[in-house]
């Protein structure tokens, strides 16, 4: 079986003068465009009587900004019996930077948060200093200071703290992924398993970078400039992780039939990131959950036309960074339950339930609102 496809896509960006502006000199506030297209060829064959079912995938895609990206990717499904099927997947693939991380323009006062293509950060990257080591020339400076040592005589004492910025302007993500799974039907049907796992490598990952620029151009008194916090500005650029970054994790679902009207369900899933160097200044901005499991249970008309379901899902405390804010999320769990009752005669469903039923506030991540409860009533009604 073969199959091809083709696809492409124009993003008009309206400039407000703030998250976005148009950087063509004397165009600050007109529309720009952001294009993408891309194509795909796919062929399928089934081998040793449809047990065995292998399709490969080749993909391109080009961006205004980097030159043609090749995506392949190969794919293997085999079902020894109806009820067993296990699974197995690699890619490679290319991830152009988004429209905010290439172009953002974002004043926040003390810090500008820019794109990481040329276009939105030139020379800033030429001209930086990592920031955490200026925090630690700040810092050892100050110290030196209060100890009795004059501030011009402790900012040459302290300056090869300073770290000139190594990173440069956006490249395409790319990753190798692996992946494997196994899903079966057992106990006649009344168990069900759905199982993977997966690995993923990624060079030029990208995420953020805090970096200032001195006011000043003369080598000498660049030092001075970096220990006065008005005499230079400070940007938060996306760039590429200079070290391979990878993730992996997996996920495990079970459901049992317990009888032709009760069913129980649960399933947890795992992620990880890390770094095979740690010595990368970048923020990673990651931001899942290393853990999260839900369980339910419920039936339908276990009792006439009467049906509920009640779940628990519980996540695992973790770091979230972002632009605007970074911290700790704290780990929750929730309770929802729903019943409900079906008129058959009139074709009407009612459903009384609640998200959060306890209403016991939580936050899934910084920077937003707390959840509380939400309790709710529909009806349904079916024109068939």
């Amino acid at each position: 079986m073969f199959l091809a496809g083709f696809d492409h896509r124009t993003y008009l960006i309206h400039p407000d003068g703030n998250y976005f502006i148009n950087y063509t000199p004397g165009h600050t506030f007109d529309n720009s465009t952001y294009n993408k297209t891309g194509g795909f060829m796919q062929a399928s064959k089934s081998l040793f009587d449809d047990k065995l079912k292998v399709t490969a995938t080749l993909r391109a895609d080009k961006n205004d900004d980097f030159d043609v990206k090749f995506n392949p990717r190969f794919t293997a499904v085999f079902s020894p019996t109806i009820e067993n099927n296990f699974r197995f997947s690699y890619q490679s693939g290319y991830r152009f930077p988004s429209i905010f991380e290439g172009f953002s323009n974002v004043n926040s006062g003390g810090v500008k948060r820019i794109g990481g293509l040329r276009i939105a950060s030139n020379g800033v990257f030429e001209n930086a200093y990592i920031r955490s080591s200026i925090d630690a020339f700040q810092a050892a400076v100050k110290n030196d200071f209060n100890a009795g040592t004059s501030t011009n005589a402790a900012i040459e004492k302290e300056k090869a703290l300073l770290v000139k910025n190594t990173y440069t302007y956006l490249k395409p993500e790319h990753i190798n992924s692996f992946e494997a799974g196994y899903k079966s039907l057992l106990f006649e049907g009344k168990l069900n398993i759905d199982a993977d796992v997966y690995y993923n490598q990624y060079d030029n990952f990208i995420a953020q970078l805090e970096m200032n620029v001195p006011n000043t151009s003369k080598p000498d008194s660049i030092p001075y400039y970096l220990n006065d916090k008005t005499k230079q500005a400070r940007y938060r650029v996306w760039t590429n992780s200079k070290s391979t970054v990878y993730n992996f994790g997996g996920s495990l679902g079970l459901s049992y039939n317990l009888s032709l009207k009760y069913v129980l369900t649960g399933n947890v899933s795992y992620a990880k990131l890390d770094q095979k160097s740690h010595d990368d200044a970048l923020e990673d901005g990651f931001n899942t959950p290393r853990l999260i499991t839900n369980v339910s249970f419920g039936g339908s008309h276990v009792i006439s036309n009467l049906g509920f379901n009640v779940l628990y899902k519980h996540q695992s405390g973790y770091y979230w960074q972002s632009f605007l804010v970074n911290g700790d999320v704290k780990a929750y769990g929730t309770i929802d339950a729903q019943v409900n009752y079906d008129f058959v005669k009139t074709k009407l469903n009612l459903k009384i339930g609640a998200s959060n039923l306890t209403n016991k506030y939580y936050n899934s991540f910084l920077g937003g609102p707390a959840i509380g409860g939400f309790y709710y009533t529909t009806l349904t009604y079916n024109l068939l």
